[in-house]
């Protein structure tokens, strides 16, 4: 796979304690994460995928959502390094990374211990739960209008790219393609992760109440949930909150801790 996939901020990967893959919300190139790269300890390597669609990849189309968990299952195994890997979804990057880690764990026989040693869902309401009978969807309208007020059911798209209207009329098409990919998503929790389970959520996101994220604890033998200051754009908006979650809860993960 060529790099352009994913980029690497961090630690060199031979002398990493800790390799993270974040797999971004909806529209999110690999510029997303460097935020959370620059908040996270030195000797972390912090691996973004950039999905077809966007960046450098920007004339590729959007797949389904079979197509972009290949494309993270790819990612995954093309980095590079031996460090523990916890995979880092965030919002609808979550449904894609939760298949990604489960597709690994089926090449791996679903044992523990395997190539990944965590799944960090940020900023998503559990995937139990499904879509509401006769809720709007972005598969059956593409007026600009209407598809941005359905996009503000999903949580809408981060403040510093709405406020810039030629960056977000590029990105726009993406953004879509990715929530349409996910609109219509829910599962069961099984098959279970074969690796701990991490949830953060912003104490402000209106989105993710309780009762919405409770499910969660469903889909691991060994899930935590952790509540940080802020809202529903936590990567992009408090990406040092984001960090310091995750570096707080390293003893969760069984391989880290090793």
């Amino acid at each position: 796979m060529s790099a352009r996939n994913f980029v690497i901020r961090g630690a060199a990967p031979q002398e990493a304690a800790l390799r993270v893959l974040i797999v971004p919300h909806a529209g999110g190139g690999a510029a997303s994460g460097l935020a959370f790269a620059q908040h996270a300890p030195a000797d972390w390597l912090v691996a973004t995928a950039r999905m077809p669609g966007r960046e450098s990849r920007i004339r590729e189309d959007v797949p389904e959502l079979p197509g972009l968990v290949d494309d993270v299952v790819a990612t995954l195994h093309a980095l590079p390094g031996t460090a523990p890997l916890i995979v880092v979804g965030v919002c609808s990057g979550a449904v894609i990374g939760l298949e990604a880690v489960r597709a690994v764990q089926r090449e791996d026989g679903g044992r523990a211990g395997g190539p990944v040693a965590g799944l960090v869902a940020v900023s998503q309401w559990a995937v139990t739960e499904r879509p509401r009978p006769g809720r709007p969807s972005l598969r059956d309208t593409d007026e600009p209008a209407r598809v941005l007020e359905i996009l503000e059911e999903f949580g809408g798209v981060p403040a510093s790219l709405a406020a810039n209207a030629e960056m977000f009329a590029l990105v726009l098409p993406a953004i879509v393609a990715d929530m349409r990919a996910v609109e219509d998503y829910a599962s069961e929790p099984e098959p279970l992760l074969a690796c701990p389970l991490l949830t953060v959520f912003g104490d402000g996101d209106e989105l993710c109440p309780d009762e919405r994220t409770a499910d969660w604890s469903l889909f691991s033998e060994d899930v935590r949930s952790v509540l940080v200051p802020g809202g529903h754009m936590l990567l992009t908006e408090d990406p040092g909150a984001l960090v310091g979650a995750l570096a707080d809860s390293l003893d969760h993960f069984t391989a880290v801790r090793r």
